[in-house]
């Protein structure tokens, strides 16, 4: 801190000498040209540009300097003379710092090493930095930083700014899109008096003019159909959702949503709309890429998250296997058991090692995560072995037999064994490297659910829709190891809902339409004719998490009131009244989506926290 306040006066004393020279930075006007790279992308010998910037490096040659000048466009390379510019604006130039903003007239030419560069003939400081950038000025890496002072962040990292303007492309394309097809875009309201929509808990407010109680929106949904109503037939909106719950790598309170929707259309036709609408968007957002549909993952962090957790495990095992060993007093006067444990050390001591091995290549600068991944979940695996096949023989020495040695392997394998399983399948979903949205599959939510519980009983049981409610949570709770994700009070397809969550939807990193889901989740959309428990619904589900749900839309007033009714749980100043008397006057039958702008673009720009493509993400204030 001291050095720091230490450079803060040397840069204001700077600042006092141009001044009292008088040169005042913040007073000075300059026109640039061109932007940097189109200086750059339109070389020609000697010609003359104009562009600016701020300094982001320079290096001292004695008698002739060269800088770097950085605008939004990129950099370019400036080399100033002594004999050139003369020794007064010399002197005021060498004395230029870091961060710095200037205004550099000259001409183009080619240095001995092939960069472009500009020979500077003037040069006009335009805004004088009082802070000295931070020490990782190529490449800042504080995340408390990057995400506080977001400004650092784009100045010290070219690639997080690519990011945000592939973000502004990526919004620009959305409505270029749906202007094509005919839309309408609208605005509706984000202060509202019944929060709907949605369920979820809304940040609350109060009107001092009105003298009542406002809330931030939680959905855009209701004011579009209001719309449907009045004529509109086909209208989005790019709005922010505002939703008083957690925060995670996939939620921010504050979220960017694109609602769309299409009369005398249904969950069919919005399926279309969502696969070429996304499609598009990678096209043209994604045109220099060779293959603009088959986009790379970013998996660092779950990739190092996965190897913690199956380090963690493996040495607990490891512990608790020499706890065994000291604690049984005849265990190693066994010639079997001395070769059990062996062979059990032989095996889960070189996995440790090499997945250490692993963790400091992930963090290594050229690295490939996705040949980490694949080799992380083979040591995984090999340790897995090891450890079950020890830990049973350590319960037989023990004298365990018949059913209190099944009841021991299964806790065991319980407590221990389907934890390691869990974190292979992470390890090797972090092998996928790409997403491909050139195919796209469509499954049944309750098919996807049956498989998928299936797989985790061991084929034991087969169809998880045949079960009671009882049986089912249960179930849940008890084997499949979700006690953590099932409140007290979760109704029956809360709990279905959890096992989709938590054991389905990470596993679908191609792009897959789930649809029929069931009416409870649902409430504004309309049942399905062959299966009257489950409604046209689809959710769109790419890299693990859902991108895009889309409904046929319910138009009838009668039904929608009943099931908001019973949403509501009786409390009738839940209920939106003017939107039901708004359905009563006659909505055309339609589709909509909803497409989390935020999550679209952490899957189409590789990043894999919801923080890395929200310029100022919500942090607690310090």
């Amino acid at each position: 801190m001291d050095d720091t306040n230490s450079l803060i006066e040397q840069r204001k004393a700077k600042l006092a000498a141009l001044r009292d020279k008088g040169i005042d930075p913040f007073k000075n006007k300059f026109t640039p040209s061109e932007a940097c790279k189109s200086a750059r992308d339109n070389y020609t010998e000697g010609r003359e540009v104009a562009v600016a910037g701020r300094i982001t490096a320079h290096r001292d040659m004695g008698k002739s300097m060269f800088i770097d000048v950085r605008d939004q466009s990129g950099r370019i390379q400036v080399y100033a003379q002594r004999n050139v510019i003369g020794d007064e604006q010399w002197n005021i130039f060498i004395h230029l710092d870091l961060a710095d903003f200037i205004g550099v007239k000259g001409t183009l030419f080619t240095t001995k090493t092939g960069e472009i560069s500009i020979k500077l003939a003037s040069f006009t400081i335009l805004a004088k930095a009082l802070r000295p950038p931070p020490a990782k000025w190529h490449g800042l890496e504080d995340t408390e930083i990057r995400y506080r002072q977001r400004y650092l962040d784009l100045i010290g990292n070219p690639d997080v700014k690519e990011v945000f303007l592939k973000r502004s492309a990526i919004v620009h394309e959305i409505r270029a899109f749906f202007h094509s097809r005919g839309y309408v875009e609208v605005e509706t309201p984000a202060m509202q008096a019944i929060p709907g929509g949605a369920a979820a808990q809304p940040f609350k407010t109060f009107h001092n003019a009105l003298g009542c109680d406002f809330y931030l929106r939680i959905a855009l949904e209701l004011y579009h159909k209001r719309l449907l109503v009045g004529g509109i037939d086909k209208l989005f909106e790019i709005g922010k959702n505002f939703r008083n719950e957690g925060l995670s790598r996939r939620h921010n309170p504050e979220f960017t949503m694109l609602e769309a929707y299409q009369a005398f259309g249904d969950y069919e036709t919005m399926m279309e709309t969502v696969e070429s609408l996304i499609k598009h968007i990678a096209h043209a957002v994604r045109n220099n890429e060779a293959e603009p549909l088959k986009i790379p993952r970013g998996v660092k962090e779950q990739l190092a998250s996965a190897m913690q957790s199956a380090l963690d495990l493996i040495e607990d095992m490891q512990q608790q296997a020499e706890k065994n060993k000291n604690e049984e007093v005849n265990f190693l006067k066994n010639e079997q058991n001395q070769a059990a444990y062996q062979q059990y050390k032989e095996k889960t001591h070189p996995c440790v090692t090499e997945l250490k091995k692993l963790q400091e290549a992930l963090h290594t600068p050229g690295e490939d995560p996705f040949t980490i991944a694949p080799r992380a979940a083979e040591l995984a695996q090999n340790a897995r072995v090891a450890i079950f096949v020890f830990h049973t023989h350590s319960a037989k020495t023990r004298g365990l037999s018949g059913d209190q040695l099944s009841m021991e392997v299964c806790k065991f394998i319980e407590e221990t064994i389907n934890r390691m399983d869990r974190t292979i399948e992470n390890l090797n979903r972090c092998a996928v490297k790409e997403i491909d949205l050139s195919k796209w599959e469509r499954r049944r939510y309750k098919d996807l659910v049956r498989e998928r519980v299936a797989q985790k009983t061991f084929g034991c049981v087969s169809d998880w829709f045949a079960l009671s409610a009882e049986k089912r949570r249960s179930l849940a709770i008890e084997e499949l190891k979700l006690g953590g994700d099932i409140a007290a009070g979760y109704e029956d397809f809360e709990v279905t809902g959890a096992v989709f969550e938590k054991l389905v939807e990470p596993t679908l990193i191609q792009p897959t339409f789930v649809t029929h889901l069931p009416k409870e989740l649902v409430p504004l959309a309309k049942l399905s004719p062959d299966d009257p428990t489950t409604v046209e619904v689809f959710e769109c589900c790419i890299n693990g998490q859902e991108i895009a749900p889309g409904y046929t839309e319910q138009n009838d007033p009668i039904a929608q009131r009943t099931t908001l009714e019973h949403q509501a749980g009786g409390e009738q100043q839940k209920l939106d009244e003017d939107f039901l008397v708004a359905l009563e006057h006659g909505m055309p039958p339609a589709g909509g989506i909803g497409i989390g702008i935020d999550r679209l673009c952490m899957m189409l720009l590789g990043q894999e926290s919801i923080r890395d493509v929200i310029l100022f993400p919500q942090l607690k204030p310090k």
